[in-house]
């Protein structure tokens, strides 16, 4: 596939670093620093939404090794990395499987993704944030097959802490509404909803990870490489079209008698891909409708709330037509402002 959907050039949420050696550019006059806090608030929001681990790992374990490992290095911003490590690691265990997954998992995923702004020069920043987090998923793999058992302890670690939360959140709402205004239907509901995560939690991680480093590789261009303006927005977000085949692949392996294993991770795969492509759906109608007033994005925000998988649906559909079509190139620019 090819064309200017499929390039590297244009990719989004985030842009490219506006410093020599981190991606080549340089930095863009006229942005102001206050721009982009937004999309850093909706990131750090959708890290701990999505995370089963600690969300402040994925955030300031990458962001500590982008500090250490890419120039310009500033002293104060080195010793904070170390800081930031050494109070990371030097927790005590609570829970040994989860211990070592979550700050196994943060320093693999700061680690590939500093190998990615390093070896994918002038890429956006999903290109490098995409790599990183499927390095990461790979490596994770293969720790966990050589380890004997080391799947089955941490399926089951992740499991009981998601049923536990649900739990807790059903006691605190008790507590709060009284036993008679919690329904056997909220109940069943929250319970649901933790399964559900149960079965998930590894696209969820991934999608995590993603907007984490998002907030790890913002924070680190405007302290370190001081580019104003590291992220693009919404609707410039765009991927390589080959990732259409982590689709496919995710689609075979649940159209597919391979067992339980494999129809998981079908599973997975297919969720993580599927809120990739709906974000591109929603980048696309961006561009052809517009960015939405205060009046669009409170409507957008209940459609969303009340018809979420309609919305899921709609935008996948249109991102994943946008890999063949490139909607966006194909519109036609208006000649005059307002016609």
């Amino acid at each position: 596939m090819s064309g200017p959907a499929g390039s590297e050039g244009s990719e989004g949420p985030a842009g490219e670093p506006a410093v020599a050696g981190a991606g080549g550019r340089a930095s863009r006059p006229g942005r102001g620093w206050g721009r982009g806090w937004g999309r850093i608030i909706l990131l750090a929001l959708a890290t701990m939404v999505l995370s089963v681990v600690q969300p402040m790992l994925l955030i300031f374990v990458p962001l500590a090794l982008l500090l250490v490992g890419l120039p310009p290095r500033p002293p104060a911003m080195v010793a904070f990395a170390l800081l930031v490590l050494w109070l990371g690691f030097g927790q005590g265990i609570v829970d040994e499987t989860l211990w070592y997954f979550e700050r196994g998992w943060a320093l693999m995923l700061g680690a590939w993704f500093v190998v990615a702004v390093v070896a994918l020069p002038g890429r956006g920043f999903l290109a490098r944030g995409l790599t990183a987090v499927l390095a990461t998923s790979a490596s994770a793999g293969v720790v966990l097959a050589l380890s004997r058992g080391g799947w089955d302890r941490l399926d089951y670690a992740v499991a009981e802490q998601l049923r536990a939360s649900a739990a807790g959140a059903i006691a605190v709402w008790t507590r709060a509404l009284g036993a008679e205004r919690v329904s056997e239907e909220m109940t069943r509901t929250l319970q649901a909803a933790a399964e559900l995560q149960v079965k998930l939690y590894p696209a969820m991680l991934g999608l995590a990870s993603l907007a984490a480093l998002g907030v790890a590789w913002w924070a680190w261009s405007r302290l370190a490489a001081r580019d104003p303006a590291p992220l693009r927005p919404l609707r410039e977000f765009r991927f390589r079209d080959d990732l259409v085949w982590l689709l496919i692949a995710g689609v075979v392996l649940l159209a597919l008698p391979l067992g339980a294993l494999a129809t998981r991770a079908g599973e997975n795969l297919l969720t993580f891909m599927a809120v990739l492509y709906a974000l591109r759906g929603a980048a696309v109608l961006v561009v052809i409708g517009g960015v939405p007033g205060p009046v669009g994005l409170v409507l957008g925000a209940v459609l969303l709330v009340f018809m979420y998988p309609l919305v899921m649906v709609a935008t996948f559909i249109v991102g994943l037509s946008d890999t063949w079509l490139d909607i966006r190139s194909r519109r036609q620019k208006p000649s005059a402002p307002g016609s």
